[in-house]
């Protein structure tokens, strides 16, 4: 078969057309051209040499599979090949890299064939939605907070790593991915109808969510101690946040102790000198109609007394060279890293929580951590070789072996802000720590702009971190706070930390009917967080996922729906009014109680108070639900 320089396979309305000189790929939907790997990027870098492959075979064809052996650079000083596996079955691509021998990496781009917007990849620091409107320089993909390895076109086409091999990724005119240190490198590529159709083609394959948050979460706010009393937390001040709580008669559904409770990390026994009698603390918060949470991670401390004995069980992961533990840098000093993929290990850390639970009555976990940066990896040599584990795993698998863990022994309560591939597991995901300010640079819009994108990549049960952020740099104001609290007041799962009474009685009332109207809505979220679990809808929506066909839907990243709730915070310091885009429909005015047809795009007033919600008018329980809110928690009169 060599010599052809253009070859195709295809199945229903699906083709794709390969082309071998240079080697490019096409697919084609209904003969409409929607993505095109480019031909003029880097392919490999083999011994150390980049190259393209320009010298391209065809060994086999048939109707459904292609496998070309490409031969790169002749002027290279060893011969590189690989062989391009395509298998296209109905609407699903594999695209396969295989070799003989090692390739320092085997690179691909693929950019939409037209003008579409991208979405996906998880949580980034500045987290633009769509992607297009930001530029991610090439670096290797590697979880920080939840980064699932997933890419979207609003076209209907989806890009998948369904694997934990290590690759880069960078984006900027289109998607490049790069296969590390491999004789074999795969993915999978999702042609769809719809962006909507690609979403639910992926979801089928990752898993869709297999347990749903405690319904008491989903009504009402967790409260956690730790931005009001960082490291200094103690018994006296969780029994004083417990006091407040019910002083305020503020909703709350648990109240979750923060680091520090440890007298060192990786104990997991209670600092006495801080924490004199926490079975009583528990029962103090148990007695005043809250649950109890507590704080954890999976990293010991050298000085810890439990290091020893993990150390000589091999219970942590160990260092890539030397014999001895990997010794990893975290936040709160030098630790060993459990290793979750060793049975004795999990074991051993089970215990050890499940005796937190019975010793002194908790009823879950925060848990934190997990992330593959913290994972030993050592670049020698161009290649990149990584911490020794019990069941050889790599930095993103630990990701995903961490959250198994937590949701085969622990999932009650349960909060983690990590996730590669773990949508299945519906853990509540926890967006990462947000500084106190008001940007899209991990600011307050940020929160909103990352609920989006995990919204978008399967993972429904969002808590958008706490509200006014952490005040690491910056202090929180009035403004900053009561806007944050608009912001997320109706994301799925809400925390605060700040407490509303640390500014004054107007914040405190305002925060109060935000969380109320929440509550109100509790049977709609509890029906929509049921539904995430059984056909993967979110709860949370972007606009493009709920009107993908809308091209003004495709920008809005300041907008949100929960269900047919339509929720536009103001995002912007000193504003008190903003453009609300209206898709398609019948949406009533939450505060006018006026009929708006859309699609339009309005001017609505928002002074600090308000936050600008609109409802579809056919939706009957959820009209219901909000006209008994605006009378009983807003006070405003029953119209119609």
């Amino acid at each position: 078969m060599a010599g052809m320089n253009s070859i195709t396979i295809s199945e229903g309305d699906v083709l794709i057309n390969v082309q071998t000189k240079p080697l490019a790929i096409i697919i084609c939907l209904k003969d409409k051209p929607l993505l095109q790997r480019l031909s003029n990027e880097n392919d490999y870098e083999h011994s150390g040499v980049p190259g393209n492959f320009y010298n391209v075979e065809v060994e086999h064809k048939d109707e459904k599979l292609i496998i070309l052996k490409c031969e790169g650079n002749y002027w290279s000083p060893t011969k590189s090949y690989a062989r391009l596996k395509l298998s296209l079955d109905k609407r699903l691509l594999d695209v396969t890299w295989e070799a003989e021998s090692e390739f320092d990496y085997i690179s691909d781009t693929w950019v939409s064939t037209c003008e579409t917007q991208w979405y996906g990849q998880g949580q980034l620091i500045i987290q633009a939605f769509p992607l297009n409107s930001h530029v991610i320089e090439m670096k290797p993909f590697i979880t920080g907070n939840i980064q699932p390895p997933l890419w979207f076109t609003r076209i209907g086409i989806a890009i998948l790593v369904d694997n934990y091999q290590l690759f880069n990724i960078r984006f900027d005119r289109g998607l490049t991915i790069r296969g590390l240190n491999t004789k074999s490198f795969s993915y999978k590529i999702f042609i769809g109808n719809s962006l909507v159709e690609a979403r639910r083609m992926v979801l089928r394959k990752v898993g869709l969510p297999e347990k749903m948050p405690d319904k008491r979460v989903l009504s009402k706010p967790i409260f956690s101690t730790w931005v009001e009393y960082k490291q200094e937390v103690n018994q006296e001040k969780v029994l004083k946040l417990m006091k407040d709580i019910r002083e305020h008669d503020f909703p709350c559904s648990v109240i979750q102790i923060d680091d520090k409770w440890e007298e060192r990390y990786g104990e997991y026994t209670f600092d006495k000198s801080k924490f004199p009698d926490p079975k009583k603390m528990v029962e103090a918060i148990h007695d005043s109609g809250f649950l109890a949470t507590l704080w954890v991670h999976p990293f010991i401390n050298l000085d810890s007394e439990s290091y020893e004995y993990a150390k000589n069980k091999r219970l942590l992961v160990w260092d890539p060279e030397k014999d001895e533990p990997a010794k990893i840098k975290w936040w709160n000093g030098i630790a060993g890293l459990i290793d979750i993929s060793n049975p004795e290990a999990r074991q051993w850390l089970n215990g050890k929580l499940k005796c937190l639970k019975e010793d002194y009555g908790f009823d879950g976990f925060k848990f934190d951590g997990g992330d593959a940066y913290f994972f030993p990896m050592l670049k020698k040599n161009d290649n990149i070789i990584i911490g020794r584990t019990f069941g050889n795993i790599t930095p993103n698998q630990y990701t995903d072996e961490w959250l198994k863990f937590i949701f085969e022994n622990h999932y009650d309560l349960a909060e983690a802000r990590v996730g590669y591939l773990a949508q299945r597991f519906g853990i509540i995901a926890r967006e990462g720590d947000k500084e106190s300010s008001w940007e899209l640079d991990n600011g307050l819009h940020a929160a909103v702009t990352q609920a989006l994108t995990l919204s978008i990549t399967g993972y429904p049960y969002i808590m958008p971190d706490m509200i006014g952020g952490n005040q690491y740099k910056f202090k929180c104001d009035k403004e900053l706070f009561i806007r944050w609290v608009e912001a997320v007041a109706l994301m799925p799962i809400v925390e605060y930390s700040i407490t509303p009474w640390s500014y004054d009685e107007e914040t405190v009332d305002i925060a109060r009917k935000y969380s109320l109207l929440h509550m109100y809505l509790s049977d709609y979220y509890v029906s929509l967080a049921e539904k995430a679990k059984e056909n993967g809808n979110p709860i949370l929506y972007p606009l493009v996922l709920k009107y993908p066909e809308d091209d003004k839907c495709a920008y809005v990243n300041d907008e949100y729906l929960i269900g047919n709730l339509l929720v536009a915070p103001v995002l912007e310091r000193g504003c008190d009014e903003r453009t609300v885009y209206i898709p398609e429909g019948k949406w009533i005015d939450f505060w006018s109680y006026k009929e708006i047809k859309g699609p339009t795009e309005i001017s609505g007033k928002a002074p600090l108070e308000c936050l600008l919600l609109y409802f579809e008018v056919h939706d009957v329980e959820l009209t219901a639900a909000i006209r008994k809110a605006r009378k009983e928690v807003f006070n405003l009169r029953s119209i119609g």
